[in-house]
């Protein structure tokens, strides 16, 4: 298995890891929209986002008020 191999492997994980995560920000209860939340920002922001687990990142009012 070459490197390229790999990258395509790791790169398909990660995009089914977030169509998951999209899909519980869509259907999930008001946590797990939370948790989905935060880690696609993760994803997106790797290095830019420090979280800590006590942090509270985002509010109801945007998870409920999504456009």
């Amino acid at each position: 298995m070459g490197v390229f191999n790999y990258e395509q492997i790791r790169q398909y994980a990660v995009r089914t890891e977030v169509l998951a995560l999209i899909t519980l920000v869509e259907y999930g209860n008001l946590e797990q929209k939370h948790n989905a939340l935060k880690q696609l920002t993760k994803i997106a922001y790797p290095e830019d986002i420090s979280f800590d687990d006590e942090q509270e990142f985002f509010t109801e009012e945007l998870i409920r008020n999504k456009p």
